[in-house]
């Protein structure tokens, strides 16, 4: 992929989804909104796959696009969501990480079909294949649409709410890795580890122990980060030299995650994306 290089980086967005996962948007549809509407460096990053990158036009200049992905890891029993940047997708382990989510979100989604069928909702697995991404990389909201489609609820929230989110009656876990070894994964394969939205921690001294495992950063902006959440991820990134960044965790325009363009990032996130950007870029040559 030819990227042209032009200085500096101001207009972002390092954390959007594409219909390889749970998106509605194809990754090139989302390379031709970015350029039209003049962002400077994006990444796709979408759930526990990397194959949106496979899709990705030759030439995207102006636009830079820094290889992204959303790996959903575990600690102490709470789900924690890492952003790995600037990976090598062609690493084994990452490679292997990825397969075993894929094969793990299906035989999870089974288990869920069958549980809400014994709450009288008559759903199948090959309904949710359909509306699941490129690879059929299965996630709940494809579940929780076919509840929608069905008329079994009214919304993907209520579907959450009363059947599929965390211990609601069809609920099923999906495989998850720990904290530290997912760190420990993407940094072998020549990537930076960012805690998403860590604003929604189950407990906040976890990003305490995150930096002791060795994560390079923190999400400091995100839609669901009040003000003064992003003033203090921002102050722990400062004292701890780490990597900050910002993304809307774009999913479609129906999404409550609307906004596309409408991130905010500071001076001070701007001034880390471009040092990321630049190491990112003189390991990539």
């Amino acid at each position: 992929m030819i990227v042209k290089e032009i200085d500096p980086i101001k207009r972002i967005n390092l954390h959007l989804h594409t219909n390889v996962s749970d998106g509605v948007l194809s990754p090139l549809e989302l390379i031709r909104r970015s350029q039209q509407i003049g962002l400077d460096l994006i990444s796709i990053t979408d759930h526990d796959t990397f194959d949106a990158y496979k899709q990705l036009p030759e030439d995207v200049s102006p636009l830079r696009i820094i290889p992204g992905i959303e790996i959903s890891s575990h600690h102490e029993g709470d789900d924690v969501h890492i952003l790995a940047y600037g990976y090598d997708r062609h690493h084994r382990q990452m490679k292997e990480l990825t397969e075993m989510y894929l094969t793990g979100r299906r035989e999870r989604a089974i288990r869920m079909i069958s549980k809400l069928r014994e709450l009288g909702m008559e759903i199948t697995l090959e309904e949710v294949v359909k509306v699941a991404g490129s690879r059929e990389l299965i996630v709940r909201p494809h579940i929780a649409q076919i509840l929608v489609n069905r008329g079994y609820v009214s919304s993907k929230n209520e579907a959450f709410d009363k059947y599929i989110g965390n211990n609601k009656p069809a609920y099923s876990a999906k495989p998850e890795v720990g904290v530290r070894e997912v760190v420990k994964i993407i940094h072998a394969a020549g990537g930076l580890a960012i805690v998403a939205h860590p604003g929604k921690l189950t407990k906040p001294a976890y990003v305490d122990e995150f930096i002791a495992m060795g994560i390079d950063g923190l999400e400091v902006w995100h839609p669901d980060h009040y003000k003064f959440e992003v003033d203090e991820f921002t102050n722990i990134c400062l004292k701890n030299g780490l990597y900050m960044t910002a993304g809307s965790d774009f999913h479609g325009e129906q999404d409550r995650h609307n906004l596309f363009d409408g991130v905010p990032a500071s001076e001070e996130v701007l001034a880390s994306v471009n040092r990321m950007w630049r190491e990112y870029s003189c390991r990539a040559v």
